[in-house]
């Protein structure tokens, strides 16, 4: 097998086509180089973006399931504070339903699983730092916001438990009668301060572009087995 050694230039202008030719192949293999990984990120930044609005979707729809149920345990709770001011000092346990479900709780926070985990893969892959740029920063802080939405229905569920003995008979004290109507007066807080909330979620996941079609909302609240019960007919339907 012959081996053809690179012949020497022999003059300048042939050295200076010999190092453009080389220059030029350099150039070209970067170039491509840049549009195989140009195209990766691309396909990665298409596939995130659909897994955000996916999270999005789910995120309304636990939005509206709370902005609807925020007047009917108002009402609930309004209404035990009141039976709780005017019982007797031996308490009677009252019917347990609200937004017209029973429960088998006198009072229960709205626990959901708040979607988050597509969000944090996509930060821990690195995929955040190549979205555009204004959505690179309204992401972040729309799912920091879907955190503390969630964080404070955990609260409320913890402190809704501390109305668990009016589920039975006890005797009313005058200081334990202070520590319920106390809890009611926390908890209505937090149910106006919840809807608030999610209200402010509703806009910010529009002013991403990501606000769901009226078909994603369906499918969304079809799949969704604890959604029922006393909502407006726009939010879902009733048991």
């Amino acid at each position: 097998m012959d081996i053809h050694k690179p012949k020497a230039a022999h003059s300048f202008r042939e050295f200076l086509i010999e190092i453009g030719t080389i220059t030029c192949g350099i150039l070209i293999a970067l170039g491509l180089e840049q549009a195989v990984e140009a195209i990766h990120w691309a396909e990665k930044v298409h596939e995130a973006r659909e897994a955000i609005h996916q999270e999005l979707v789910q995120a309304t729809v636990f939005a509206e399931e709370r902005i609807a149920l925020e007047n009917c345990r108002d009402t609930y709770l309004a209404d035990l504070a009141t039976a709780i001011a005017a019982s007797p000092n031996h308490w009677t346990p009252r019917p347990q339903t609200w937004c017209g479900v029973p429960h088998g709780t006198v009072f229960a926070g709205t626990e959901r699983p708040w979607p988050t985990e597509a969000w944090r893969s996509i930060v821990s892959e690195g995929t955040v730092s190549h979205f555009p740029a204004r959505y690179r920063r309204q992401a972040p802080f729309t799912f920091n916001f879907i955190g503390m939405i969630n964080d404070r229905a955990i609260e409320e569920t913890q402190e809704a438990s501390n109305l668990g003995a009016l589920h039975y008979p006890v005797e009313l004290t005058p200081d334990a009668r202070i520590r319920f109507l106390n809890t009611i007066t926390r908890l209505r807080g937090q149910n106006a301060q919840a809807a608030l909330v999610t209200h402010q979620l509703e806009r910010q996941i529009a002013a991403m572009g990501e606000a769901p079609t009226e078909a994603e909302l369906e499918d969304a609240r079809a799949g969704t087995p604890f959604y029922r019960g006393g909502l407006p007919a726009k939010h879902g339907t009733a048991p």
